[in-house]
């Protein structure tokens, strides 16, 4: 399904609108309650504030990816978890004297691969998803998910003049 121009530019208005109604406060404090590490929190944090002009106005893409992330994290708390324990793993292999330097990028990506593909299994149990109980088809459906996620920002940002820039390059 096409857009017109005008079409982008209105849908994109109204999600900056959408956006400017929130403040970040409340996302940290959601974030910090479903336990993910301040790291992360101050990441999407500096993203907020990311402002963009399209159309001679000035739209806060910033806040329109962090909601899309915080949505994308309340829809799969288990898979975003996961992540972050696996992740943390990483840090604490990091820890160990000599090798824990080599070993800590393959523990971190190991660990949160694993971690995600466990929480991501969880969360579809919650949802009431039938699932199979194999790595490769857990695989595919939280690819499925991060990639729905991935769409659903690019989709989003579609009717600003950055995305198209970006993209013709």
């Amino acid at each position: 399904m096409s857009m017109s121009t005008t079409e982008a530019t209105l849908e994109v208005s109204m999600l900056n609108a959408s956006a400017n109604n929130l403040n970040f406060s409340e996302i940290a404090i959601d974030l910090a309650t479903r336990q993910l590490p301040l790291e992360i929190v101050t990441r999407l944090e500096s993203l907020w504030d990311i402002t963009n002009a399209v159309a001679g106005a000035v739209v806060s893409t910033g806040r329109i990816i962090v909601i899309k992330i915080w949505e994308f994290i309340k829809e799969n708390p288990n898979m975003a978890i996961g992540v972050v324990i696996g992740a943390a793993i990483g840090a604490l292999v990091n820890l160990i004297p000599f090798i824990g330097q080599l070993l800590a990028p393959l523990a971190m990506a190991i660990g949160a691969t694993v971690g995600g593909l466990s929480g991501g299994r969880m969360d579809d149990i919650a949802n009431g998803v039938n699932v199979s109980y194999t790595t490769f088809e857990d695989l595919i459906s939280v690819a499925k998910k991060f990639y729905a996620l991935l769409a659903d920002i690019f989709n989003e940002m579609k009717g600003c003049r950055f995305y198209h820039y970006y993209l013709s390059r």
